[in-house]
């Protein structure tokens, strides 16, 4: 959607126009943009080593927030049973 020529544009028009600009931009130069054009370039059998990778990783990541969760869990119930003795004694 073009201007037409000697036609002045609202504010928010010129708003919208700058933030879609700007929007356009930060996703060329956005580390995902990179690495999708970075995948974009392998054969397949790379893409499934870096898969198997990703894949690893991301199971590593859930494992560690497993372990943490635990952690608080046991953190929370022991809280809760020293309020429990002292509300008895």
């Amino acid at each position: 959607m073009g201007r037409t020529k000697g036609v002045k544009m609202s504010e928010e028009a010129k708003f919208a126009m700058r933030a879609k600009r700007e929007a356009l931009k930060d996703g060329r130069d956005s580390g995902f943009s990179v690495v999708i054009s970075s995948l974009k370039q392998l054969n397949f059998e790379e893409l499934d080593k870096v898969i198997a990778l990703a894949v690893r990783l991301k199971k590593e990541k859930l494992g560690e927030e497993e372990l943490r969760l635990i952690k608080e869990k046991e953190d929370i119930e022991l809280r809760l049973q020293r309020l429990k003795e002292n509300g008895n004694a």
